[in-house]
């Protein structure tokens, strides 16, 4: 019986893990997207969409962050199963444009399936996965920290259908 336990579990693993990639490729300490503080205490995850640019990589939005010289980054940066962590989670990333919101919320940008913004079933399975290795805190937008239209695609009423898919409501 244990051991059925354990193929159980084993099999339900090495399933989540065949959607999920996650690559570790810290943004250089020093550059000047580096806010040089540390994330004390994670209260919210912050959702975003990196723009109507669906052809980017997660890699790609990442080195433009690095090469921009400006203060503008994420912790996580999800397209279809791809995850891309530039930040360790104990680190405050210039993603909320508030400073309540980058010092206490881990952000996640998405690459959308198109310009309207929309995210990819893929991308909300691996955002899911990527989610259930996160702390349990509230989800929230962009928006809800500075109005500003992010993620543009479910700052309506799509906001709960996604945070159903997401297993969050």
């Amino acid at each position: 019986m244990l051991l059925l336990k354990l193929l159980k579990l084993l099999f339900t693993r090495s399933k989540k893990q065949e959607t999920m990639n996650l690559v570790q490729k810290f943004i250089p300490d020093g550059t000047p997207c580096d806010t040089k503080k540390k994330l004390d205490k994670i209260e919210s995850i912050t959702i975003h969409w990196t723009g109507p640019y669906p052809g980017q990589s997660p890699s790609d939005v990442r080195d433009w962050w690095v090469n921009s010289k400006g203060e503008a980054s994420a912790h996580f940066i999800v397209k279809d199963s791809e995850v891309l962590q530039c930040w360790p989670t104990n680190k405050v990333a210039w993603h909320a444009g508030c400073k309540q919101g980058n010092d206490t919320s881990i952000g996640i940008e998405v690459i959308p399936m198109n310009v309207e913004g929309e995210f990819s079933k893929l991308s909300i399975k691996t955002l899911r996965q990527l989610l259930d290795t996160l702390p349990l805190v509230p989800i929230i937008r962009h928006y809800d920290w500075t109005g500003k239209e992010c993620p543009k695609y479910y700052c309506n009423s799509r906001w709960e259908q996604l945070l159903k898919e997401l297993g969050r409501l």
